[in-house]
């Protein structure tokens, strides 16, 4: 099954580090609106006609038709179509190197995106010298601590993981996780998935204690987010499932709530909510419940970890209600507003905004009526 990019992970593949050109922004976005909803069927011939275009006015070898390329190759990459993308990265990777020199952040994105997918084929060994090519590229352009540095050294962390090079591994992760806090702040989004990848290279060596310890760090700063200091009144999800293992809390002192699940007034007494504002980076907090949901059953602690799991489900349902009640009502129910969410270029400049646009993309002249008001020719 395709499993197509959510739009803000896809944009920040094809621009990390540089900014789309001003002439490719706009389709830029509605490509990666229709690639993320699946609609490959439109998405593909935006590019390739962008691609032709391109080709007439400024020659193969610029800057622009080498974006061209990187954003068809990702098209092609969540359609499985491998071979195609890698053809296109390596040819976009050629005219960047050629057209802009070997050590510039665009040339650092796509060496980063051809390692990503040889790394999906499994072609581990083949990523790792690309994936660390891309990162001394980073290095000297940006800085040692450089956030994107971080997303680089997340990346190759995770090709060595495949490769069982535990000690790379671990190094990698830390380094990535001291750039983060340090630059970005505890709280940021980043510090709480390299925690989690950390803790899985962990587990993967059998170090059930140090994951842990990751995972309630994450737990515990989420909860100080929401709820404030802990004390023993204002216990952190972890603990409370702790507890209970222990049988230390049972009936109405179970969270300050009613019954054993929680249904009180207190932090947790409906628990499944307890990380629901947009402060609080959900998903990855989520993640984080079930994964330590799964080392406390390894462990035994069934209680613990059915604690964990019941919040996780709860949250996730929450969540999704969240995003239901967000999005338009347009009647076809087909579009919501979280499949349309872009990331900025990297200079601070807006995108121009895809839902702004009405348009009849059925057959080939309703992709040539969009692309005309673009001002490509087609």
């Amino acid at each position: 099954a395709l499993s197509p990019t959510p739009p803000a992970q896809f944009a920040q593949q094809i621009s990390a580090g540089y900014e789309i050109p001003a002439r490719l922004r706009t389709l830029h976005n509605l490509v990666i609106q229709y690639a993320s909803q699946g609609r490959y069927e439109v998405a593909v011939p935006l590019c390739k006609q962008a691609l032709e275009d391109l080709e007439k006015t400024s020659g193969h070898d610029h800057p622009d038709v080498a974006t061209m390329l990187n954003i068809l190759a990702l098209v092609y990459r969540d359609q499985n179509k491998y071979k195609e993308a890698a053809n296109l990265l390596n040819d976009a990777l050629n005219i960047r190197k050629k057209t802009l020199g070997d050590n510039h952040p665009a040339v650092a994105a796509t060496l980063n995106n051809l390692a990503v997918l040889y790394g999906k084929r499994g072609k581990y060994k083949d990523a790792e010298p690309l994936c660390k090519r891309a990162l001394e590229i980073r290095e000297k352009v940006l800085g040692r601590d450089h956030p994107d540095v971080a997303k680089q050294l997340n990346n190759l962390a995770l090709l060595c993981q495949n490769q069982a090079k535990y000690e790379e591994v671990e190094r990698y992760y830390q380094r990535a996780l001291e750039i983060y806090e340090s630059k970005l702040g505890p709280d940021d989004s980043n510090v709480a998935k390299t925690k989690n990848n950390l803790a899985s290279a962990y587990l993967k060596q059998g170090k059930y204690k140090e994951a842990e310890t990751l995972y309630k760090q994450v737990l515990t700063r989420a909860h100080e987010k929401e709820f404030g200091a802990i004390d023993s009144q204002n216990k952190p999800i972890w603990q409370v499932a702790e507890e209970r293992e222990e049988g230390k809390l049972t009936g109405a002192t179970a969270g300050g709530g009613d019954d054993k699940k929680g249904n009180g007034s207190g932090p947790y007494g409906d628990y499944g909510g307890w990380h629901k504002a947009a402060k609080v980076d959900s998903p990855t907090v989520n993640t984080t419940l079930k994964n330590l949901g799964a080392l406390y059953r390894r462990q035994g602690k069934f209680e613990a970890a059915e604690t964990l799991e019941d919040c996780a489900v709860r949250s996730k349902k929450e969540q999704q209600q969240q995003l239901q009640q967000q999005a338009p009502n347009n009647g076809s129910g087909s579009s919501s507003s979280h499949h349309l969410s872009m990331q900025s270029p990297p200079s601070g400049g807006q995108h121009d905004d895809p839902r702004q646009q009405q348009h009849n993309t059925s057959g080939s002249g309703g992709i040539k009526k969009i692309f005309h008001a673009f001002g490509f020719q087609s």
